[in-house]
């Protein structure tokens, strides 16, 4: 499990080409500082973050884009990058400039993970470890037919660890490949124990994904698990904390 130190770079760092950056992304922020990030918004973001019912899923919306709009316009060396995303298929966001940067945003609660490469996709999730759903139920619903086996095979009071550890694995993965969870999650393995670092075990629809695939954990912090999906072995992952 990459176990990193989050620290604050003094200045953006480049992007080598076989560099994965993680940033880790506080979403609790002060008034007047939402309401500059606000500003870095595409329009079609300013009017979703104007349609939550909550004021702090509002302000955690506009935080996690604007910084990922922030963080972009400094990999482009440009000032702003205010413009619309072009998606694929599935939604999948993505620069209109062919030669920038692979990029994937993640949040839960008060945390957010973006992550950029610069030619190779990328997937990125975090979840923060719910105490109230039921985990077995969902994972019998949505988990392949051996990973729930490999949950219930731990120890009651690490399933929960478990279950999260492989549903941010499998979010990630489908986030990285640019497909939706509509054509369902249980058609691939991912590693099941939560002290064994993140893995593509199989995807019984694309057979080549383990040698083309690669996923890694993170520790975002307590109480949140994540995951990243990496096309392509060769891979440095650095790790900063974004203010």
């Amino acid at each position: 499990m990459t176990d990193p130190a989050w620290v604050v770079p003094p200045r953006l760092p480049a992007l080598a080409g076989d560099e994965v950056h993680v940033w880790q992304v506080g979403l609790d922020a002060p008034a007047d500082q939402v309401a500059s990030l606000r500003g870095h918004l595409a329009t079609d973001e300013a009017e979703r973050a104007d349609r939550f019912h909550f004021d702090v899923d509002r302000a955690r919306y506009i935080v996690a884009h604007g910084a990922l709009r922030i963080l972009l316009a400094g990999y482009l060396g440009t000032d702003r990058y205010p413009d619309p995303f072009q998606a694929g298929p599935a939604g999948k966001p993505a620069l209109r400039e062919a030669a920038g940067p692979r990029f994937n945003l993640a949040h839960s609660r008060q945390m957010g993970l973006i992550a950029l490469a610069a030619t190779r996709e990328i997937g990125v999730d975090v979840e923060a470890i719910d105490r109230e759903i039921e985990i077995e139920q969902i994972a019998d619903r949505f988990f392949s037919g051996s990973e729930f086996r490999a949950l219930l095979a731990l120890p009651v009071g690490r399933r929960r660890h478990g279950f999260f550890h492989i549903w941010s694995q499998k979010e990630a993965y489908l986030k990285g490949r640019g497909e939706g969870v509509v054509g369902g999650l249980d058609h691939f393995d991912v590693e099941a124990h939560p002290e064994r670092p993140a893995r593509l075990l199989a995807d019984r629809r694309n057979l080549d994904a383990t040698r083309r695939w690669f996923l890694d954990s993170l520790t975002p912090g307590p109480g949140f698990r994540a995951a990243l999906a990496v096309e392509g072995e060769s891979r440095q992952i650095r790790c900063f904390a974004w203010r």
